[in-house]
């Protein structure tokens, strides 16, 4: 079995598409930019050197002429993509941190893989760390910071994300609620990781603490009777208010294991260790519909939803159950 199987069947010579249909890549939504991104940490990973290529090319042609980077690039019609034209664009209903998001993502891929930097990838880093002093998004700052810890020398900008994160948890944690937003929504798990991980490189007390706290709370209120279960995106989970059970993503299964093998690395705490095995299995059938979410291929569907599963196979959800897998397979429970 080829654990790349899907990721290079979604993979066209310019990218890896954003959405699928069913099982099918589907060209009409296009690409976006922080698929290419994560998929590069992965491909990276697995030593692709072919995949790493594309993404990575994919990435330098999103280039704007201010420096920064488009978000999406969309075929001009339906009929676009059977004869290669489209254009990038960032669209006008992309929210700030959405952007901010994608850009996080992009620096961390280009920080954290063993690629060859050239001038023009070097110009991409110099710009991204350059716009990233005045984001706002802990998603985003996370992001970046788990690229900026593989830097030999530390960059200033390490120090101020840093701190923006301590901030934002100081600033929001109570007695019950030890977090750094008033809401639990998606991919919540990379904000600790990226704590952890500073603990790992630096040493930070203060991100231990925290980072702690946050992933205690993360696993207390992400479960049903002692089963995983991601905050569902029909809702969210906001302060003070009722938690929604659907629909529940792999980006957040896949976030808490890798947040939860860094966790374990930091402590040599079996808890984590233990409760990084059952988000693992939360894609194998551990969740609160007893239902897997990866087919015979080793794909991965969009979403637990309250009929099952929804059948489509996206870009997001295979990348980030592979980084779980990944992180299982490191710590000895892949499947």
């Amino acid at each position: 079995m080829d654990p790349l199987e899907k990721l290079k069947s979604m993979t066209s010579d310019f990218g890896i598409y954003q959405h699928g249909k069913l099982n099918k890549p589907d060209p009409e939504f296009g690409y976006a930019l922080e698929d290419q991104a994560r998929a590069l940490i992965v491909a990276d990973e697995f030593k692709d050197k072919k995949l790493q290529t594309i993404y990575l090319n994919f990435i330098q042609s999103a280039q704007r002429e201010d420096g920064l980077l488009y978000h999406f690039y969309f075929y001009n019609n339906d009929k676009g993509f059977n004869n290669g034209e489209g254009h990038f664009r960032s669209e006008e209903y992309t929210s700030k941190s959405n952007v901010e998001e994608a850009y996080g993502i992009t620096l961390w891929s280009l920080l954290s893989t063993n690629i060859n930097k050239d001038n023009d990838l070097k110009k991409i880093i110099k710009n991204l760390i350059k716009d990233s002093y005045s984001w706002t998004s802990p998603r985003a700052i996370s992001s970046a910071l788990l690229g900026l810890l593989n830097l030999d020398d530390r960059d200033s900008l390490e120090n101020e994300l840093k701190t923006k994160l301590h901030n934002f948890y100081f600033n929001s944690c109570s007695d019950d609620w030890w977090w750094f937003e008033n809401y639990l929504v998606y991919a919540n798990a990379i904000i600790p990781w990226a704590l952890w991980e500073i603990y790992l490189k630096r040493r930070c007390k203060t991100s231990f603490e925290i980072a702690k706290k946050t992933t205690e709370f993360l696993i207390a209120n992400c479960q049903e009777n002692n089963i995983p279960s991601p905050i569902g995106n029909n809702g969210w989970y906001l302060r003070g208010k009722n938690k929604a059970l659907f629909d529940q993503q792999p980006i957040d299964a896949g976030y808490m294991v890798c947040c939860l093998e860094k966790a374990y690395y930091a402590t040599k705490d079996s808890f984590y260790l233990i409760w990084a095995e059952k988000w693992y299995k939360w894609f194998w059938g551990n969740n609160i519909k007893n239902t897997i979410l990866i087919d015979k291929s080793f794909a991965c569907y969009d979403a637990l939803t309250p009929e099952g599963v929804n059948l489509n196979q996206g870009a997001e959800s295979n990348i980030c159950f592979l980084m779980a897998y990944l992180a299982a397979r490191r710590l000895g429970i892949a499947k």
